[in-house]
């Protein structure tokens, strides 16, 4: 049977892989009162990810025996009973209670015992694997919808004669009941991992009524601790329900975090007001204690003066130097930026603006890539772009020379360089003035998607307008995403909160654009949600200070830097790995 790799996984979507039901080791004391022979365990498997779990597990004892101790299980069973088949051919009730953290007891109700002699405990368990991460959605190399299936019954103490697992999944209906063959199981989707197919002996079947895709998988002489994970794939629409609960645990996921970030900032925010309200009795005290030095400095002047009419100063029309302050911001007045630059203003969110950085190095030559959407590979070829494109090499210094996924945090990386170009340009500059001058210098560029459907680089100076090319030709909203106005004539569409790329650009819609392949989001997806504050600094860049500001500045830059900058990160990482596995027989 064809076999497929690990699968790179869609971004939201969660796969627990290389999880193990089992490898739990256990008390091994107890060994002398029983022996286990062998374990057939069944599962059926059902669209949502519950599974129904069936084990046999026979023991032989000299002696007399009660039960065992069963623990490995990852998925929290919910035990639904079992009977144990005796010597003398007799069927014993179990009963299975808890014996600790993920153990439970499994013996003989009414506390029975048996032997000498051969008994074969029978007992089942619902358990939710796609809960644990043990069934989930992922994505095939060439980017197919899939959902894998990685599980193990527990390892158990004792060495096996053979252990056999029995998967049936019944919403992949079989042609029919009876031996499928491996064609039969391939052409209903089945992929699985080089290895099971090399571990395991396997057989292929449709099995009941009406019949479903049944998978038996067999090996002999099992040894103690040894688990028996097994890993498939087949294809997602057979698993509606756990497709729409993965996607909804996502979509879950992200609110939560957005609700963390901002109790985060707001818990922040509070704690600046209340040191900042500590700082403001230091700050009047520092103002009064420069007045006052002041004053008396100008009293011993005064008396200078009186004391000494002959000091005079070299030139009788001196002034003294005005005290000013500036605001740095001049109305009005336009930045100077790059395209590119000024598409980051206006809001284009930073994994498009890597996606036209891509496209531009690959039609210069520079860059080939390999497959599409979230299975594209890229590799840089070529020289490296001239000093003068700055972007272009950033990028192209990141990527790999052999054909490899775009790295994860390539997209957020260029945003900060292009955010820091922007905060350098525009730092006395009208944002508001600036962004509405692009806008209306892109939308006299390309006043309708007709004008740009056959535009083709044929000579260096037709990548001047390459990068709003690329927005106009790749928006959903073709020339509509340069409008001032929504499409009903609404409010105008650089406003903060998000929406469509005209709405500050959040959520702005591309065609044919591997976003999937370009990383995980920034934080911030839209520059258009910034305010002036956050992309250029206030003093930091200013030319001039005068005396009385620049200390005032100081001692509330002093007083307020910990509530205003500092950031704490801590880091605590553990790891317990413990091992029990099921057996113990008592």
């Amino acid at each position: 049977m064809s076999s497929l790799p690990l699968f790179s996984l869609r971004p939201g979507r969660i796969l627990a892989a290389a999880l193990l039901a089992g490898l739990f080791f256990g008390p091994g004391a107890a060994r002398a009162q029983g022996e286990l022979e062998w374990v057939e365990v069944e599962a059926v498997l059902g669209a949502s990810g519950v599974a129904e779990v069936t084990y046999q597990a026979r023991w032989r004892t000299s002696g007399t025996m009660h039960g065992f101790y069963f623990q490995g299980e990852t998925a929290a069973p919910e035990f639904t009973g079992g009977t144990a088949e005796l010597p003398d051919g007799s069927v014993a009730p179990l009963s299975i209670t808890p014996a600790g953290t993920d153990r439970w007891d499994v013996v003989l109700a009414e506390g029975r015992a048996w032997g000498p002699g051969e008994a074969t405990y029978r007992f089942s368990y619902r358990a939710d694997l796609a809960a644990a991460g043990l069934v989930a959605p992922t994505r095939g190399p060439q980017g197919e919808e899939l959902v894998v299936f990685n599980w193990s019954p527990v390892a158990w103490d004792e060495p096996l004669a053979h252990e056999t697992l029995t998967v049936t999944f019944p919403s992949v209906p079989a042609p029919h009941s009876g031996e499928l063959g491996l064609e039969g199981a391939a052409a209903l989707g089945l992929r699985t991992e080089p290895w099971v197919n090399e571990r395991y002996l396997i057989t292929y079947s449709g099995a009941g009524e009406p019949p479903a895709l049944s998978i038996r998988f067999h090996r002999n002489d099992v040894p103690a601790r040894g688990d028996h994970r097994v890993q498939l794939y087949l294809p997602a629409g057979r698993f509606p329900g756990l497709v729409a609960a993965a996607e909804a645990a996502a979509a879950r996921k992200v609110l939560e975090e957005a609700e963390a970030a901002r109790e985060k900032r707001e818990a922040e925010q509070r704690a600046a007001r209340g040191r900042f309200t500590y700082a403001l009795p230091v700050l009047l005290g520092l103002s009064a204690l420069t007045l006052l030095i002041a004053g008396r400095k100008l009293k011993g002047l005064a008396r200078a003066a009186a004391t000494a009419p002959d000091v005079l100063w070299e030139r009788d029309d001196w002034e003294p130097p005005r005290l000013r302050l500036s605001t740095f911001r001049k109305p009005g007045k336009v930045a100077d930026l790059t395209s590119i630059e000024a598409l980051t203003l206006l809001g284009l969110p930073f994994q498009i603006l890597l996606a036209m950085v891509l496209d531009l190095l690959a039609a210069r030559g520079r860059l080939r890539r390999e497959g599409e959407g979230g299975g594209l590979r890229v590799a840089r070829t070529g020289e490296a772009p001239a000093p003068d494109e700055p972007y272009q090499a950033f990028v192209w210094e990141a990527l790999a020379e052999t054909p490899a996924p775009v790295p994860p945090d390539l997209a957020s990386r260029l945003g900060e360089l292009l955010v820091g170009t922007v905060q350098r340009k525009a730092w006395d500059a009208d944002l508001d003035a600036t962004r509405e001058h692009y806008r209306h210098l892109f939308e006299e560029m390309f006043p309708d998607a007709v004008s740009v459907e056959g535009r083709r680089f044929e000579k260096e100076t037709d990548y001047a307008g390459y990068y709003p090319w690329w927005v106009s030709r790749h928006h959903s909203s073709g020339s509509r995403v340069w409008s001032s106005s929504g499409s009903s004539g609404g409010a105008a569409p650089f406003t903060p909160g998000g929406g469509s790329f005209g709405g500050a650009g959040s959520t702005a819609s591309f065609a044919a654009v591997p976003l999937a392949a370009l990383g995980a989001a920034p934080e911030r997806a839209s520059m258009a949600a910034y305010g002036p504050g956050d992309l250029v600094g206030v003093y930091e860049h200013s030319a001039c200070h005068s005396a009385c500001h620049s200390a005032c500045h100081s001692a509330c830059h002093s007083a307020c830097h910990s509530a205003c900058h500092s950031a704490c990160h801590s880091a605590c990482h553990s790891a317990c790995h413990s091992a029990c596995v099921s057996g113990g027989s008592h």
